[in-house]
This record gives structure tokens, C-alpha cells and sequence, in this order.
């Protein structure tokens, strides 16, 4: 066993949680090797520190007084967010827009044929995995795959509208 294998497996040396191959393995390393096993007395010093501790208990009343602190904190102003800038943006993008159609830069009417051919090949696609999967009897597996998937939007959209609004309160830091 070399150095870094034993030294991977101290923690679990010491706790016996090695199976007997292992241990037998590690601890002849440790006769042999010096720096394993002043790494290994190192670890022991540690372990009875860590376990000469005592805990720190908080009071009963510990959890009420922190709480009360911060009632009597002041609220944060929630920050408002302006949206104008929303409209600048809106404006220079199509500036951008209508100056790159106008250089030739980009061709929306390609893009627009283009799209068109990959919604077709698209189409051809999906109707060719549809003979696919009635041949195999595959529509009744999807059709269930279907219905749960709409039971979990169902699921995601109920707890959605009972707990995205108190994340976004959170998230500006206001009370509820």
C-alpha cells in the first residue's frame, strides 16, 4: 500500500469501518511508514480535542430574544424597479434590426424560408416516429406519458401559485 491509498483511508481506519483485508493492510502500513503514522498521531490529537469539547447549550429563551432583535429590526424599502429602460432597449433593438435588414447583414426573409423548411422536415420527422411507434404499439405508452406529464403541470402550476409569490417577497425582501 502506498502513501496516499493509506492516508484516503485513516478516517475510516480509526472508525473501523474498513473490512479486514484493509485494516490489516493500513496498519502495516502505519508500522512501516513514519510520516503515516505521524500523520495518523496527528489525526488521534485532533479526534480528542474535537472530542474534550463540552457543547454550548442556548438558553430557553434563545431563540425568542434573536427573534424579537429582529422584529425590531427596520424593514428594508423594497427597491423599485424602473422599466424604463425596457422601451430603450425595445426601440434599439429594432433599430439594430431594421439597419442589419437594411445592409443585407441578415435576410429575415431566409430566415423565414428557412424555418419553414426545418418546420417541414420537422413535420416529416414526427410523423415518421409516429408510424414508428404504432407499429410497435408505442401510442398508448405516450398517451400515458401524456397525461402525466399534464397531471405534473397541473401539480407545478397549483404549488407555483400558492408559493411563487411569497419567493418573489423574499427575494425583494419584503414582509408578508
Amino acid at each position: 500500500m502506498n502513501c496516499s491509498a493509506c492516508s484516503s483511508r485513516l478516517s475510516a481506519h480509526r472508525d473501523g469501518e474498513l473490512s479486514r483485508a484493509d485494516a490489516l493492510l493500513v496498519a502495516g502500513h502505519l508500522a512501516a511508514c513514519a510520516s503515516c503514522s505521524a500523520l495518523n498521531a496527528r489525526l488521534e490529537r485532533v479526534d480528542a480535542v474535537l472530542e474534550s469539547l463540552s457543547f454550548l447549550e442556548p438558553g430557553p429563551e434563545f431563540t425568542a430574544s434573536v427573534m424579537a432583535k429582529i422584529a425590531d429590526m427596520p424593514v428594508p424599502a423594497a427597491k423599485r424597479v424602473s422599466m424604463w429602460w425596457m422601451g430603450g432597449y425595445t426601440a434599439a433593438a429594432w433599430a439594430a434590426f431594421a439597419t442589419l435588414t437594411a445592409t443585407h447583414v441578415i435576410n429575415p426573409q431566409g430566415f423565414v424560408a428557412e424555418a419553414g423548411v426545418f418546420a417541414g422536415k420537422a413535420g416529416f420527422a414526427m410523423e415518421t416516429l409516429y408510424k414508428i411507434g404504432a407499429h410497435f404499439h408505442l401510442v398508448d405508452v405516450a398517451a400515458a406519458a401524456v397525461a402525466i406529464e399534464i397531471a405534473m403541470l397541473a401539480v407545478g402550476a397549483t404549488v407555483g401559485r400558492k408559493y411563487l409569490p411569497r419567493l418573489g417577497s423574499a427575494l425583494l425582501g419584503a414582509q408578508s
